[in-house]
C-alpha cells in the first residue's frame, strides 16, 4: 500500500465552484419587490439562502482551494485535505489529513523545502491506515533525512508466489493483513548531487482469515511459510540526485541503490535485498515535461535462508505497474519499466500519458519474456499546491483494468 497513503480528494474539484460565485447576487431581488410592496416584510435571500454556520465554511473552504496554489512564503505552509479515494486494493473509502512544507535555512532561496504529513484512510472493504511521514533537507543541503511509520489493517487479496500463481484467477484467495511498518534513513552529502547514508527497515505482519487453504500458496523454497512474518533489517542507501523538485521533477537524474541485510540473529527468515532504481526527466516543449524511469528489485539468500512471502517483489507497488492489483505477481525479483508525459492544459489542470511493464521471477535465469507484465494509461492532474498535483490515474493491464487518486507524481 505504499502507493496509496493519501489516495484522495473529489471533493476538490467541487468546492471552487463555491469560491466563484458572487455572495452580493441572487436569483430574486428582495430589495425590489419590497420597495414594490411595502406592506410586505421580506428577508433578505442574500442573507439567509444558506444558514450561517454552513455558508462559512464552504466560502473559507472554496477560497482556500482557489488560492492554494499562489506562490506565496510561510514559515509553515500547512494543508487540510479530505474526502473520498477509490483504487483496485482497497475499493472506495475517505481519507483525511495534514501535511505542512517548510525550510530549515529560509534564508537559501535554493533549498528545497522538507515536508511533513499525517494522514488517516478508512474504505468500505474493512481497509484502515495511518502514516506519518516527512523529508528533510537539513540546511546547504548537507544532510537529508526521511522517515516512514504506517499502521495498516487490510482486507486484501493474495494468489501464492510466483508468476503462474498470479496468472490464475482461481488462486484468488482473500485474507487479512494487520503490519506495521518504520522505514527511516539518514544521508550525508559526500559529493555535489551524491549522497550516502544508513537506512532502517522493520515490518511486523500478522495475516489471518485466508478465505481459501494457504497450504499451497504459502509453499516456498523449504515448505509451508508462516502466514505471520516480522522483519527487521539494516542497510546502506546511495544517491545521486539532480533533480529540481523532488516531489514534481522537471528535470535532471535520480539514481538510487538501497542494499539491506536481514540477518538470522533478528529474523527467523534471512535474507538480503538489493533495490536499484534510476529516473530522468526533461522538457520536450515549455508546457510538457518527459519522465522515465525502471527500477530493478532481487530478495535472495546467500547462507540457506528464504525469502517470506511479505517481502517478496510485488506488482503495482511503488506507484510502478499502476494498474496492477498489488502483489497479485510476486517472487523473487522484479525489474520494471515507465515512460510519462505530463501535459499542462489549462490553468491548474493538466494530463498524463504513460506506458510501462515489467518481469517478476525467482531467478535471473527464470526471466522470460513470455511473462512479461504490460501497463498503460491516461490520468488527469489538478495542482493542489505549487508544483503539487493531485493525480487520477486509469492503468489498462494484462488483467482487469486499475483506478487510483494520489497526491504527487507516480516518480
Amino acid at each position: 500500500m505504499k502507493t496509496n497513503i493519501l489516495a484522495l480528494f473529489m471533493l476538490s474539484f467541487l468546492v471552487p465552484a463555491v469560491a466563484a460565485g458572487n455572495d452580493n447576487e441572487s436569483v430574486l431581488n428582495t430589495d425590489s419587490v419590497a420597495a414594490e410592496y411595502p406592506q410586505y416584510k421580506y428577508r433578505s435571500l442574500k442573507r439567509d439562502s444558506l444558514p450561517k454556520g454552513f455558508k462559512r465554511p464552504f466560502v473559507w473552504l472554496g477560497r482556500y482551494l482557489t488560492n492554494s496554489n499562489k506562490q506565496e512564503y510561510k514559515k509553515f505552509d500547512c494543508t487540510i485535505l479530505g474526502g473520498p479515494f477509490f483504487n483496485s486494493s482497497s475499493g472506495l473509502g475517505i481519507a483525511g489529513g495534514v501535511s505542512g512544507m517548510y525550510s530549515w535555512d529560509r534564508n537559501d532561496p535554493t533549498l528545497q523545502r522538507s515536508s511533513v504529513s499525517v494522514a488517516f484512510t478508512a474504505g468500505l472493504s474493512g481497509m484502515m491506515q495511518f502514516g506519518f511521514r516527512g523529508s528533510n533537507f537539513m540546511k546547504g543541503d548537507r544532510y537529508r533525512w526521511d522517515y516512514k511509520l504506517v499502521l495498516y489493517y487490510l482486507p486484501t487479496k493474495f494468489w501464492g508466489i510466483g508468476y503462474n500463481r498470479g496468472l490464475h484467477d482461481e488462486n484468488e484467495s482473500k485474507y487479512t493483513q494487520v503490519k506495521f511498518v518504520f522505514e527511516p534513513n539518514f544521508l550525508f552529502r559526500i559529493a555535489p548531487n551524491l549522497y550516502m547514508g544508513p537506512q532502517l527497515d522493520i515490518m511486523l505482519s500478522h495475516a489471518y482469515s485466508f478465505e481459501n487453504s494457504s497450504d499451497t500458496l504459502l509453499v516456498g523454497k523449504h515448505g509451508l511459510q508462516d502466514r505471520d512474518v516480522n522483519t527487521m533489517g539494516a542497510g546502506i542507501n546511495i544517491q545521486y540526485d539532480s533533480r529540481d523538485f523532488t516531489l514534481n521533477a522537471s528535470k535532471g537524474h535520480f539514481f538510487r541503490v538501497e542494499q539491506m541485510f536481514y540477518p538470522k540473529l533478528l529474523n527467523n527468515y534471512y535474507f538480503n535485498s538489493t533495490d536499484i532504481t534510476y529516473s530522468t526527466y526533461v522538457r520536450p516543449y515549455k508546457s510538457a515535461i518527459l519522465a522515465f524511469e525502471v527500477n530493478g528489485q532481487y530478495n535472495y539468500s546467500s547462507t540457506g535462508g528464504e525469502v517470506p512471502w511479505t517481502y517478496l517483489a510485488k506488482s503495482g507497488e511503488g506507484n510502478r505497474l499502476r494498474g496492477y492489483y498489488e502483489g497479485r505477481y510476486r517472487d523473487n525479483g522484479i525489474i520494471q519499466a515507465q515512460i510519462e508525459l505530463r501535459q499542462h492544459i489549462w490553468k491548474r489542470w493538466g494530463c498524463a500519458l504513460w506506458v510501462g511493464g515489467g518481469n517478476v521471477f525467482h531467478n535471473f535465469k527464470s526471466i522470460d519474456m513470455e511473462r512479461f507484465l504490460p501497463t498503460y494509461g491516461i490520468g488527469a492532474r489538478w495542482e493542489m499546491k505549487r508544483r503539487v498535483n493531485i493525480r487520477f490515474d486509469l492503468g489498462f493491464t494484462r488483467n482487469k483494468p486499475g483506478f487510483c487518486f494520489n497526491i504527487g507524481e507516480a516518480f
